[in-house]
């Protein structure tokens, strides 16, 4: 008969667990409990601590784009009601016929009757423009326990964001003529009204002298400058004018080198210093292009390869002359294709560059032209301007107008009496109809740019970086 007792007499030839165990026996045992630190999961074997490993998930979501302090025009841009998809408003260009700056008028002998003067006045006419995104969140996804908060809240602010990246930049750059669904930016209101006030700097940085001459250009147009706006490198370089002439005791803090140079003030007031990350150097063209393949335009041609020949208005100086690479993207509201690249041509001074490109469908609305240093690799073209598409196939010209890497810059009196944004609808979520498992919402704002008096503001164009400056 079989006993149900057990023993320690049962375990006399077992010696495993009772610390007469051999070296791999330990081993073995160590390997059973080894957490490990892999991150994908191995898989089912034997010793393997992967399973019983919660995942630690910080409770806060790291943000690696840009926030909204960086938001910085349209927050400040003076905004006034619209309320119809025409809006318009008046100018008064002059007081009299012979205009502002006529003098010695007027005057008159005792008993006379003095000359008629008639008061010259201007309508102009903005269009409404409209801006959106469509969100769409699963069901599911808004029911289970997210590790940073609602979705449906998160992908909203997220919608916003996206939209308030396209307004920030289309406020500075928006231009119709190639996007006839954008609204007209400042760069393209202050060059159509005023052309005398955009200054080519042909690659050189923003200096001092040169802020005083912009402020200079803006009082001799009656008005005052309160504000300019930069990419982040060019301002770095208005910092760097004032380092040779600090001294250590007299740093902003005891201990502390360099400065925080936030405004200039020159002869003609005092200017409020911004930099902006919407406002960029021309960079390279994106290889894979961007937008969904069915919506984009498709991948131009160069039919007739780059040609150089003299020009009267050329810019191409001698210090320009070499060989050069373009390269063109095909764009829309949809997208952007990826880049064409042309074969090299060599340059001289006095000469421009003509290429016809042909597009892949009406979908492109205009192309961007890119174009290397001189003997630069097709793969370091960099953006040098925005042309319309005006047929199926077209000429391009290059007279070196606008440089590779260089950037703009915008000294503004930003008050009402300036320019404003006119808004025919803050930023809006409308609901969508529910046509599956998710919930969908569009994200709007409706709206467009008023600048009232192009004169008294500047635009800077190929400004450049200070010497030995970082890349």
């Amino acid at each position: 008969m079989m006993s149900s007792f057990v023993s320690a007499a049962h375990y006399r030839d077992f010696q495993g667990g009772w610390g007469t165990s051999s070296p791999d026996e330990i081993a073995e045992l160590r390997k059973a409990l080894f957490a490990g630190d892999s991150v994908n999961d191995p898989g089912v074997s034997p010793g393997q601590g992967f399973p019983l490993r919660t995942e630690s998930l910080e409770a806060t979501l790291k943000n690696l784009t840009f926030e909204m302090d960086e938001i910085k025009l349209f927050k400040s841009i003076p905004k006034v009601p619209a309320f119809n998809t025409v809006e318009e408003y008046n100018r008064l260009l002059s007081y009299s016929n012979g205009g502002a700056r006529q003098f010695d008028l007027g005057w008159m002998s005792e008993g006379d009757l003095p000359d008629e003067q008639d008061s010259t006045y201007q309508r102009v006419t903005v269009l409404m423009k409209f801006l959106g995104v469509v969100g769409r969140v699963t069901h599911v996804a808004s029911v289970i326990r997210p590790a940073h908060g609602n979705v449906v809240a998160m992908e909203t602010m997220n919608k916003t964001m996206y939209i308030l990246q396209q307004l920030e930049n289309a406020l500075f750059f928006g231009d119709s003529s190639i996007l006839p669904e954008q609204f007209d930016g400042l760069y393209t209101l202050i060059r159509q009204g005023a052309p005398d006030n955009e200054i080519d700097l042909r690659g050189q940085p923003l200096t001092e002298d040169l802020m005083n001459d912009v402020l200079l250009r803006i009082r001799d147009n009656f008005g005052t400058a309160t504000d300019f706006y930069s990419a982040t490198g060019p301002f770095g370089d208005l910092a760097k004018q004032v380092y040779d002439r600090q001294r250590f005791g007299i740093a902003p803090q005891p201990g502390v080198l360099g400065a925080t140079v936030s405004a200039f003030q020159g002869q003609h007031g005092r200017i409020n210093l911004h930099d902006s990350i919407f406002i960029q150097p021309g960079g390279l063209a994106v290889v894979a292009g961007v937008g969904l393949v069915s919506k984009r335009p498709g991948l131009p041609t160069i039919s007739v390869a780059p040609a150089a020949a003299p020009s009267a208005l050329s810019q191409f100086a001698a210090g320009d002359a070499g060989t050069y690479i373009y390269q063109v993207v095909a764009a829309s509201r949809y997208g952007r294709s990826a880049p064409v690249t042309s074969a090299a041509v060599a340059v001289v001074a006095g000469d421009a560059v003509t290429f016809t490109v042909t597009d892949a469908g009406p979908g492109t609305s205009y192309y961007e032209v890119y174009r290397t240093a001189p003997g630069g690799a097709a793969g370091t073209a960099k953006l040098i301007t925005k042309i319309a598409r005006t047929g199926a196939s077209q000429v391009i010209t290059d007279l070196n107008a606008d440089l590779p890497g260089t950037s703009k810059a915008f000294a503004l009196m930003q008050n009402q009496r300036s320019f404003s944004w006119s808004q025919l609808l803050p930023m809006t979520r409308i609901p969508l109809a529910t046509i599956d498992t998710s919930i969908r919402w569009a994200q709007v704002l409706y709206g467009g740019v008023k600048v009232y008096t192009p004169a008294k503001n500047v635009v800077l164009k190929n400004v450049g970086r200070a010497a030995g400056s970082l890349p």
